[in-house]
């Protein structure tokens, strides 16, 4: 990918320290979601033809389709998991797959991706915490009148009950929860259409690309 002035590849220790596909091949997922929404969006927009469109996004489903079953390849020559997954596209499709590209960056690209991690990481840890919330009530309810000591300072203060003790975690999640929801919808933003930094002259549409991609809005 990186060409410009250099006359010779890279060193194998360089190799290994540019190379982030060990880690960064969990944002697959999301990588590919994030192309398919930028080609549907190109397609919509007539800067790429339909033809290529549904060829392009047919290509990512199969790329999809062999990371789920047989898991994402580490050929460190191909670096991260963008050159990875554009490499195989290549491969499936032939050169309609350097189209998949047009007015994006790699920028804007590794940002959409991390966010869309995120919000997936959140949503899992919230419906754990939810779950969590859901047994504390229950179990709460079992014990409305099971008497234990309440503490302060080390030592035994007043009489409470389990219940109402269990009800107390039940509200530590919630402010958890609320935390969360916090950050998600601080980053709930589509940095797709930034390109490289200041946009493109394409004439894309980036609202479409954050609706399909779940987010609330481009970020200004």
């Amino acid at each position: 990918m990186w060409g410009g002035r250099f006359a010779e590849g890279p060193s194998a220790i360089m190799r290994e320290i540019n190379a982030s596909i060990p880690f960064d091949k969990a944002l697959w997922r999301q990588d590919i979601a994030a192309s398919k929404a930028h080609v549907a969006m190109l397609g919509a927009q007539g800067i790429v033809s339909t033809g290529d469109m549904d060829v392009i996004s047919a290509g990512l489903d199969q790329v999809a389709a062999e990371y789920e079953a047989q898991g994402v390849p580490e050929n460190w020559d191909l670096e991260d998991i963008h050159m990875t997954t554009e490499s195989r596209l290549a491969e499936l499709i032939g050169p309609a797959a350097g189209r998949l590209h047009t007015a994006r960056s790699r920028n804007d690209q590794v940002a959409t991706d991390f966010r869309l991690w995120v919000r997936d990481a959140i949503d899992q840890a919230d419906a754990g915490l939810a779950a969590l919330q859901r047994a504390l009530v229950m179990r709460a309810g079992e014990h409305a009148d099971s008497i234990m000591p309440g503490f302060t300072h080390l030592q035994t203060a007043q009489p409470v009950t389990l219940g109402h003790h269990l009800m107390a975690y039940y509200e530590m999640v919630r402010r958890d929860r609320s935390r969360f929801a916090d950050a998600r919808a601080r980053m709930n933003e589509s940095p797709l259409g930034a390109a490289a930094l200041a946009g493109t002259s394409f004439p894309i549409d980036r609202h479409a690309t954050a609706a399909a991609l779940g987010f609330d809005r481009p970020m200004a």
